[in-house]
């Protein structure tokens, strides 16, 4: 009804339907599945597939470490269906030129999951968490730092042209405190040159403070502090220790290209957490 409706009101509306991985919906195998409340093994004479322009499958732990970061990072308390409609929201965004709209509804609340999938040992016991070895190099763990943010991009950086106002929306879609600046933004890819300096939190809200409104609009190069300390995926986590007593994050770097940021978060909350 609700898609018959839209795209009566606008034909060029496009609808996407996310779908559980098992569900006869969207696939030709059959199975079970975890997420509950969606997908079927039947066909309902209420259901008109002709209304659905693509189908996006969601694996059981996309949809639920959506939902898990989704309340670590925006406080969002939702369900594995909510999950798995806003991982199939990001994936079509992804593929969209900046200034298309796109709409999700997310169906549920997650106070009924607090003791599933918001839970790690249930999430380790049914597979969907890995329970790895306590890393010892920086590689393995920026690798754990992304297994549980894996929609922010590795390198979130500000041009040094761009005025402080967007270096502001950034920090705060993605949750971070600090970021690198960079010559010229061109995706997730830089090399350690292309780094020339970098922007806190805190120097910005001095900047605003102290100037008002007028800061928004000058230019990140105008207040840009140095670069983050550089640092090689084969370190120990002893020697980022040492880094982050005097950095409040370093920069890491493999084979000549900037691969992610760390900070004295990412590594309390790995030495919180880990088993």
């Amino acid at each position: 009804g609700a898609g018959r409706f839209l795209k009566e009101r606008n034909p060029s509306l496009q609808i996407v339907a996310a779908d559980p991985e098992g569900s006869i919906y969207s696939g030709a195998e059959v199975r079970p599945y975890l997420i509950e409340g969606v997908g079927e093994d039947f066909w309902p004479t209420t259901f008109d597939p002709s209304l659905v322009d693509r189908w996006i499958q969601v694996s059981d732990r996309d949809a639920f470490c959506t939902a898990r970061q989704l309340a670590r990072a925006e406080g969002i308390l939702v369900g594995g269906s909510a999950g798995m409609a806003l991982h199939a929201a990001i994936q079509v965004a992804g593929e969209l030129d900046p200034g298309m709209t796109v709409l999700t509804i997310l169906p549920d609340g997650g106070r009924s999951y607090l003791s599933k999938f918001f839970d790690d040992e249930w999430m380790l016991d049914h597979g969907l968490l890995a329970r790895a070895p306590a890393p010892t190099t920086v590689a393995q763990l920026l690798h754990a730092k992304h297994l549980e943010e894996p929609h922010i991009p590795s390198v979130i950086a500000v041009a040094a042209g761009q005025r402080i106002g967007e270096a502001i929306d950034l920090l705060q879609r993605y949750g971070i405190s600090q970021m690198p600046v960079v010559r010229q933004r061109n995706g997730e890819r830089y090399a350690p040159q292309d780094i020339v300096g970098s922007i806190r939190e805190r120097e910005l809200l001095d900047r605003v403070f102290r100037d008002g409104a007028d800061a928004l609009g000058l230019s990140v190069g105008e207040i840009m502090a140095a670069p983050l300390p550089l640092i090689g995926v084969e370190c120990r986590l002893e020697d980022i220790y040492g880094d982050l007593q005097g950095q409040p994050a370093v920069m890491v770097e493999d084979g000549g290209t900037a691969v992610g940021v760390l900070t004295r978060a990412d590594l309390l909350e790995f030495l919180a957490h880990r088993r």
